[in-house]
């Protein structure tokens, strides 16, 4: 067992985190899927232990220092090693101008989309020092566009590159990298749908719910493969970047290894 890289992948209960722990598997990783909903993520370990993966899961809310503790200590504890900290929790909440949003609301998008990948950084640093490993950060496109609405999770997702680059920069034996996933199916983009309409810029509300009206958003597993493939393969070149999931080198790094 201990000679399998492992993963933590957080938000893995559905979606790009599902997807993503999937794929690792598939490349011969141990992942530990952590989110909050137990029942979800022991349905995504047993499509991995049935397709011959081996996988743990951690009933967890990153916004909580001990659940981040003990996702990083079941993984030690299950796989005695860990190669990878995949960040993917995220939430896109509060939808909302800053008039009229709530510093406890911003407090909350803050513990979940900045401190929490802050929090499993730190604990995961002395176990990814000795693999040389590898952190991979979500991003989102809206760090560099203002859309109406997106305050908090814009602010913070601008916060996660900032994060990246400076942990490239102190850490050198870890690769850490900010992922742009695309524009992914996913339960965000549900919520996007379901609570964005008078919160945000009109012309990006309509534009999302159009493309999954026609079809146009990316499955998760096509940007989870390339995540996986990061998280296992990615050259420490790379470090401290902000990459598209379908950059060529990426693709390239994919048809290599995956």
């Amino acid at each position: 067992m201990m000679d399998r890289p492992t993963i933590i992948i957080t938000g893995a209960s559905s979606g790009l985190g599902a997807a993503a722990a999937y794929q690792a598997a598939r490349m011969g990783a141990s992942v530990v899927l952590a989110a909050r909903s137990l029942e979800n993520i022991q349905t995504q370990a047993r499509k991995i232990e049935q397709a011959g993966g081996q996988a743990r899961v951690v009933a967890a809310d990153i916004s909580s220092h001990s659940a981040c503790q003990e996702i990083i200590q079941q993984a030690i504890r299950h796989f005695g090693r860990l190669d990878a900290l995949v960040d993917n929790a995220g939430a896109i909440e509060p939808i909302g101008p800053v008039a009229s949003v709530s510093i406890q609301e911003w407090e909350m998008s803050w513990l979940v989309n900045v401190l929490g990948p802050l929090r499993l950084t730190q604990l995961a640093l002395p176990h990814l020092r000795t693999s040389h490993g590898r952190i991979i950060n979500l991003t989102s496109g809206s760090t560099s566009t203002a859309i109406a609405g997106w305050s908090a999770y814009s602010t913070a997702k601008a916060a996660i590159n900032q994060l990246t680059r400076i942990l490239a920069a102190e850490e050198p034996s870890i690769t850490t990298l900010a992922v742009l996933p695309g524009i992914v199916d996913t339960r965000m983009q549900a919520t996007i749908r379901e609570k964005g309409k008078g919160r945000m810029a009109e012309n990006n509300y309509l534009w999302l719910s159009g493309l999954k009206e026609s079809g146009k958003l990316l499955p998760p597993d096509q940007p989870g493969r390339a995540i996986a493939c990061l998280a296992l393969y990615a050259p420490i070149e790379w470090s401290g970047e902000i990459i598209q999931w379908d950059e060529e080198r990426v693709q390239k790094l994919i048809a290599e290894h995956a």
